[in-house]
């Protein structure tokens, strides 16, 4: 089915459709997780006062050079001054994660971890929460750690990057819902899929506490486009309703969460000056179950992808030259703005 050039492959494929969202309801004034112990850790959030409010942020008053160089600076550091970060680079995993906690906790925000053990050795999601005016949940993630052998500038360097620029965005502006900043440890093999990746972790956490969310938004590879006719696709025939540049942002989602594809890319076409495109389909389909919103997908809650498409773009894809200097920052703040603002609406 063709939204313009944006396909649901509901239709070609046969398969269900997807049902209604649930209403999520929570106490208009109680936040379930402004103080929680979370089995291994804790959190104390903080909560902003009601006079420290601003409003959304104009366009005039929305600072892309110091957008771009903020998202400069943190691909730098993990991609550039940290490098490969994973279970076997120990230190430098560490490293990333002690960046990250620091950054959060420079926009105001108090910085929970979710420690766990996986292959012996001791690892943490970092979570970041801002308390919204009306009840409901959204979840932002995106995973700093890399496969070995690759500085990770796009994958993931780049989703990370754009996590804490929205996080420092939104710290100072009223936001309708409560959005929690996750930073997810362990994406990469050995552990995608496995009850040791970050992401299942925290989703399983969420599930057997009861906690529902509205929906889950994961940030992956955000920062590689080209002008060139470089775009592939899963199957023969994409390229004549898809883009053959490299150059605009995706995002993709299961049938359950059909709703919020197309409204997270209507909101960033709205918000931003970059092309974008959106595609629903079966979770085994193209790859777009191969980043964190799979973890949430597995535990029941909806979640959609928004990504430059990874290999199907980047030919640096899980390599060592998958580095700062190919990526745009241009783009990637045009991404940030759109995601901003379209967090800001009424879902």
């Amino acid at each position: 089915m063709l939204h313009g050039q944006d396909i649901n492959l509901q239709m070609r494929i046969g398969a269900p459709g997807s049902g209604s969202t649930p209403e999520v309801l929570l106490p208009r004034r109680e936040n379930p997780l402004a103080r929680r112990d979370f089995g291994m850790w804790s959190v104390h959030l903080r909560r902003s006062e009601p006079g420290e409010m601003k409003d959304p942020l104009t366009d005039q008053e929305f600072d892309k050079q110091k957008i771009m160089e903020n998202l400069h600076r943190h691909v730098e550091t993990l991609s550039v001054k940290i490098g490969e970060r994973h279970l076997w680079k120990e230190e430098s995993l560490h490293k990333a994660e002690e960046y990250i906690g620091s950054a959060l906790s420079s926009y105001g925000y108090a910085t929970g971890r979710q420690t766990y053990s996986c292959y012996g050795k001791s690892v943490s999601n970092l979570i970041a929460e801002k308390t919204g005016s009306d009840p409901g949940i959204i979840v932002i993630g995106a995973h700093y750690d890399t496969v070995p052998g690759t500085p990770g500038a796009d994958d993931n360097a780049s989703g990370l990057a754009g996590l804490l620029e929205l996080a420092r965005l939104h710290q100072v502006i009223q936001s309708k819902r409560t959005i929690i900043f996750v930073a997810f440890v362990n994406e990469e093999p050995p552990c995608f899929g496995s009850f040791h990746m970050g992401s299942m972790v925290y989703a399983n956490y969420l599930k057997e506490q009861g906690i529902p969310i509205e929906v889950m938004i994961s940030l992956e590879m955000i920062g590689y486009f080209r002008q060139e006719r470089i775009q592939k696709y899963p199957l023969p025939g994409m390229g004549f309703c898809y883009p053959k540049t490299g150059d605009y942002i995706g995002v993709v989602g299961n049938f359950r969460s059909s709703r919020y594809v197309s409204f997270v890319k209507k909101g960033i076409r709205r918000h931003s000056n970059i092309r974008v495109r959106a595609l629903t389909a079966p979770e085994f389909f193209g790859g777009i179950n191969l980043s964190d919103n799979y973890s949430f997908w597995h535990h029941g809650y909806r979640a959609v992808m928004v990504t430059d498409t990874s290999f199907f773009r980047n030919t640096n894809y899980h390599l060592e030259t998958d580095t700062i200097d190919t990526l745009n920052f241009d783009k990637m703040a045009e991404v940030v703005k759109g995601l901003h603002k379209t967090l800001l609406e009424g879902w």
